[in-house]
């Protein structure tokens, strides 16, 4: 590497680094698998190998469970701006449950919520906004579907979202780009990497993006200022340490309105709200997040077959965030005021958390042969300290006016005034500790057969100011085997659980309990070529301890008896040499409650939750002399929801939306133009029995130039 340019590297990364001191998030995929995932030139929609299932490098045909990877150039091809999209094309999982919606990256997978994981360390612990995770600064995005309590200790029954970061490369390469796009979406972004020294034993890499952007519901912004540098140093040929670096601040509000079902989906001709109606104030909704975060990688191979790895994050981060929403909640069918139905009532919600976040995963890799067979063992130790103290305020019309005054608005000509806010009260502070141990096998016999076998023990406390210690134990297991049956078709069966020690207090101020899960899958994977990947399954799950909303309190949580998730799904993905790609999904999803303090609920569809879910995506590059063209085009369809309370039930309808890509390749530079619900479809995700409706994006168009070098 031509010393001008390392040089140039070298400073791209200390500035940052100085500037966000030095902060860093983990990485516990193979960098080496990482950069087999990651081609410059070329869109990847079969992945060969995944992390997340087993925690060591194996392929997804070898996996005895339902495992997704979707590659960030796919991603992009198909328009995602945030995690939630880049798996709207995955089996099984409703990507926008709960429609456009800044407040987090809410997914429903089988019909159950997954767990965030970062780096294959859990991100989210509770239901606080932090910043959303930056796309652009991702490698892909694995998902592990069913529980996964044997490895990751923390898991929910829905699975694991496991995003994955761009890592350093030796070899100098980077990109700058910008965005401009529908509400007047402004984006700078870079990325650049390679060596630092001549020798090429540590090397580089600087990712960021700033963004300036308003969004579908009027006066909410999406503003984003993203650094993150990272480093790798080769010790020798056995040792790897890598420091990655993240420091991200967001400014936005909830783009969720919580707009009335008598006025959007149940509204009479004539008086249906826009999708972009802000029931607020400017002056008080906000959501602004910060993250710092330090991280450090190493790993150190004591012999061919013996490996260490450790992983440590350190996450410092706050959130403001503040809204006023319309109290449909007092009477869902009528919710207003005044005799022409326009006056709605309020609601403030206020709260303003700090967080401090530990976790550590180490594990020992042990290859090892006991006569025809083939042992990966992995033995490891994690650690997780999550803490919390904040602030809160609330208020309705209902408040003494020498504390807080809320006033209605009106929802056609919505125009807020006369708001007094109440003052912040502090909250009991926050501490949650889990310590676990796992073991696992994975058994090769000759070419055949493969058999997964794990085995953790749990221990979690949570701490709340003013309230006992509550600790919780738990032994999970793991067995899958997965077989080579011979015309490429590799059948599976599988069993796993999952336990989920759940922080806070539910608006009574009780403990909530754990989450605990069981799973059996059984399918098969067909994988006639490199570039063709088939996996079709069945699936039955079991969980209890579920957090929910309560029917009969719209702002509590309560935690249902027990909930049964069981269906079907096909997922496919083939390219047809560099020309054509080409996915496909399609879910079934039978989840219903079969145990609940709410006989309403028991035995009919999981609120929130679509029977049915299907996809489809092409894409084709066409040579025009020196450039290249690539068209894309997919299709998706949510099926339809039911909400069932104390006020009865509601069904909200499906919807199909399409998206499009066009994109040209010419030297160094490429253009893109994204579409996504091409034909501006207006529909629901969801709409509540509560009174309130969900609404979802329509129409945005994203424009793209990339340069690279």
């Amino acid at each position: 590497m031509p010393a001008s340019k390392r040089r140039l590297l070298t400073w791209s990364l200390l500035a940052p680094s100085a500037l966000a001191a030095a902060v860093a998030h983990a990485q516990s995929a193979d960098p080496e698998a990482e950069r087999r995932a990651k081609d410059l030139d070329g869109v990847v929609v079969v992945a060969e190998r995944a992390i997340t299932a087993t925690k060591t490098d194996t392929a997804v045909v070898d996996t005895p469970q339902a495992i997704s990877v979707v590659a960030a150039d796919l991603f992009a091809d198909r328009g995602a701006l945030n995690l939630q999209e880049t798996l709207r094309y995955s089996a099984g999982v409703a990507a926008e449950a709960y429609g456009l919606d800044t407040r987090s990256d809410a997914m429903l997978v089988r019909g159950l919520a997954p767990v965030e994981f970062h780096d294959g360390m859990r991100k989210v612990y509770n239901y606080s906004p932090l910043p959303r995770v930056e796309v652009y600064s991702l490698d892909r995005v694995e998902l592990l579907r069913g529980p996964s309590s044997v490895l990751y200790g923390q898991g929910a029954s829905g699975g694991i979202v496991n995003s994955v970061s761009k890592l350093p490369q030796p070899t100098f390469q980077g990109e700058v780009g910008a965005q401009f796009g529908r509400f007047d979406r402004k984006q700078l972004q870079f990325d650049v990497t390679g060596a630092l020294n001549e020798a090429g034993t540590v090397y580089g890499r600087l990712v960021g993006v700033g963004r300036d952007s308003g969004m579908q519901t009027d006066g909410v912004s999406d503003d984003r200022l993203f650094l993150s540098p990272s480093i790798t140093w080769d010790i020798g040929t056995d040792t790897r340490l890598t420091l990655l670096a993240l420091y991200q601040r967001d400014r936005t509000a909830s783009s969720q309105q919580f707009l009335p079902v008598a006025a959007t989906l149940q509204a009479p001709p004539g008086r249906r709200l826009d999708a972009s109606t802000f029931l607020g104030d400017a002056d008080v909704d906000k959501l602004d997040a910060r993250q710092a975060s330090l991280t450090a990688l190493f790993e150190h191979r004591f012999a061919d077959a013996l490996t260490w790895r450790s992983s440590l994050r350190y996450v410092d981060a706050g959130t403001t965030f503040q809204e006023l929403y319309p109290d449909t909640y007092s009477n869902p069918a009528d919710p207003f005021i005044d005799a022409g139905d326009r006056l709605l009532n309020r609601i403030y919600y206020a709260i303003k958390p700090d967080f401090r976040i530990l976790t550590s995963d180490n594990s020992l890799q042990w290859d090892v042969r006991t006569g025809v067979f083939r042992h990966k063992l992995l033995f490891g130790v994690d650690y997780s300290d999550f803490r919390q103290r904040s602030w809160s305020a609330g208020c309705d019309a209902t408040a003494d006016p020498g504390v807080c005054t809320i006033t209605p608005i009106d929802i056609y000509d919505p125009v807020s005034r006369g708001i007094v806010l109440p003052a912040y009260q502090r909250d009991p502070n926050q501490r949650n500790t889990q310590v676990g141990l796992y073991a696992q096998d994975q058994i090769d016999w000759g070419e055949r057969l493969s058999l997964v076998l794990g085995l953790r023990r749990d221990r979690a406390r949570s701490r709340t100011q003013g309230s006992p210690v509550q600790t919780d134990e738990a032994t999970t297991y793991r067995i899958g085997v997965i077989g080579d049956a011979g015309a490429h078709l590799s059948p599976y069966v599988s069993y796993s659980e999952s336990f989920l020690p759940v922080a806070g207090l539910d608006f009574y101020n009780n403990a909530l309990q754990p989450q605990r899960g069981r799973q059996v899958e059984a399918g098969v994977k067909w994988n006639p070529a490199r570039n063709a990947l088939v996996t079709a399954n069945v699936f039955r799950i079991v969980e209890t301890n579920r957090p929910t909303n309560d029917p009969d309190n719209p702002v509590n949580v309560v935690q249902t008896g027990e909930l049964r998730s069981r269906g079907f799904e096909l997922e496919a993905a083939y390219a047809f040499g560099p020309q054509i790609e080409l996915t496909a999904s399609y879910a079934y999803n039978d989840a219903e409650v079969t145990r609940s303090n709410y006989p309403a609920e028991i035995g009919v569809q999981l609120g929130d939750v679509p029977k049915h879910l299907a996809s489809l995506w092409a894409s084709k590059r066409f040579e025009l002399g020196a450039a290249g063209l690539r068209l894309g085009l997919g299709g998706r369809y949510v099926g339809s929801t039911l909400s069932t309370g104390a006020a009865g039930s509601l069904r909200t309808p499906s919807y199909t939306v399409a998206d499009a890509l066009a994109a040209v390749e010419w030297s160094q530079w490429s253009f893109a133009l994204n579409v996504t619900n091409l034909f501006d479809k207006e529909y629901f995700a969801p709409c509540r029995v509560f009174g309130d409706c969900f609404t979802g994006l329509g129409r945005n168009v994203v424009g793209t130039v990339r340069y690279r070098f």
